[in-house]
């Protein structure tokens, strides 16, 4: 195990003394995690701005008007009195949503005919478009009820009545797992999982194509040292940093950005130990594939959002194509980003996420086996050298 340790040791220095190197592996990871994190911190849409066109300006329009101006969830926009106005507005983007009160608003209500009260909102955006409808509903519930109860009060009722009469049947609703329906909760331990198996995979797979450009990995090919020795030895630094990466962002969604991280520890230790041996073995089998570090990049580059698309952590795995899904289950992020949102949102155990520790671990096992017995015979791509064979000899002169 010495060598092991020698040749890790070098590559630890070798990382001190590289300044992107050592921002890729020490900072980048924080960095993201931060940005991230800054984004989705409100984790709720409020102050949305909102357009109330009045074409009534009676006693009850105004009661609405003040009902949405009372409300956190919106930020009534002055100014804006015609429908024209309000469309010029959306389209500005000064606005995102519009309510238009009836010019006979009051005079149907108080003849107790039904009359509508005009929602418009931008669903272009769909976070949008449908927290408004949800809160446009609420607030005009809301008047509806109190209007209701006050018609009701005039009549002779009592309170108690009043109240069985507007709650027939009450709806009893208990939201789990995230109450308060924050993004943040919703999305940030996916962008986590992303972003750690995306800078374990480029750190440990710049270790080798680095060599390669400078010829100095024929050095490793020609030594007697074993295969899974240089394995080891290049992985292991990589390995560490990026589990402490993985400890290290959940520490800041937690203690930071403030979202919910919960469940065994032991458990989350588990998943964030699998996932990565899986990155790290799966960028050292990479970077014996890739001819240079560009290349390395290019691809690491162009998979990385269809990967996080796919993986059904943004959409729901039942509405994309079968053919999609199978494809995604080869990917451990598929599977990691799965079981870290039911251990560490839903709280959940170990008996909830058994498959997914058992294709985790099956990654991990296939991985490390290639990277363990790579071969050292292989004739390596590099920059205008010489092929070599190395499995018993030195590379033969001209």
């Amino acid at each position: 195990m010495k060598q092991v340790a020698a040749i890790a040791h070098y590559e630890m220095v070798h990382i001190l003394k590289d300044k992107i190197l050592l921002l890729l592996v020490f900072a980048v990871p924080l960095l993201y995690a931060s940005l991230c994190g800054l984004v989705y911190f409100s984790g709720l849409l409020t102050d949305i701005p909102l357009a109330i066109v009045d074409l009534d300006n009676s006693r009850l329009s105004r009661e609405v008007v003040a009902a949405f101006e009372n409300s956190p969830r919106f930020q009534v926009v002055p100014g804006i009195d015609t429908y024209a106005g309000l469309e010029e507005g959306m389209k500005e983007g000064t606005v995102r949503a519009g309510v238009v009160i009836p010019g006979d608003f009051e005079t149907k209500i108080t003849q107790h005919r039904n009359t509508e009260v005009l929602t418009v909102y931008d669903a272009s955006n769909l976070i949008w478009g449908l927290n408004i409808r949800k809160y446009t509903l609420e607030v005009i519930g809301t008047f509806n009820a109190r209007y209701t109860a006050a018609y009701l009060a005039g009549l002779g009722l009592t309170a108690t009545e009043i109240s069985n009469a507007l709650n027939t049947v009450q709806g009893n609703i208990e939201v789990w797992y995230n109450p308060t329906f924050s993004y943040a909760n919703y999305i940030l331990m996916g962008l986590y999982m992303i972003i750690i198996q995306q800078i374990g995979l480029l750190c440990v797979s710049l270790t080798i194509t680095r060599e390669k450009e400078k010829n100095s990995w024929l050095q490793y090919l020609c030594s007697p040292v074993a295969a899974w020795k240089i394995f080891l030895g290049k992985s292991l630094p990589y390995f560490l940093t990026n589990l402490m990466n993985y400890g290290l962002l959940l520490w800041f969604a937690r203690s930071v950005v403030l979202v919910k991280v919960e469940g065994s520890t032991l458990l989350i230790l588990l998943l964030g130990l699998l996932y990565s041996i899986t990155i790290t073995s799966a960028g050292f089998c990479l970077s014996l594939w890739a001819a240079n570090s560009l290349q390395v990049t290019r691809y690491l580059l162009l998979l990385s959002v269809p990967f996080f698309m796919i993986s059904g952590y943004c959409w729901p795995p039942t509405h994309i194509p079968e053919l999609i899904n199978n494809a995604a289950r080869l990917l451990p992020l598929t599977w990691m980003a799965e079981a870290s949102r039911l251990v560490t949102v839903k709280n959940l155990g170990a008996h909830y996420i058994v498959h997914n520790i058992l294709a985790l671990t099956v990654m991990a096992l296939v991985s490390t086996f290639f990277a363990l017995t790579f071969s050292k015979r292989r004739k390596p791509p590099a920059l205008g050298g010489l092929e070599v064979d190395c499995g018993n000899s030195y590379p033969k002169r001209d």
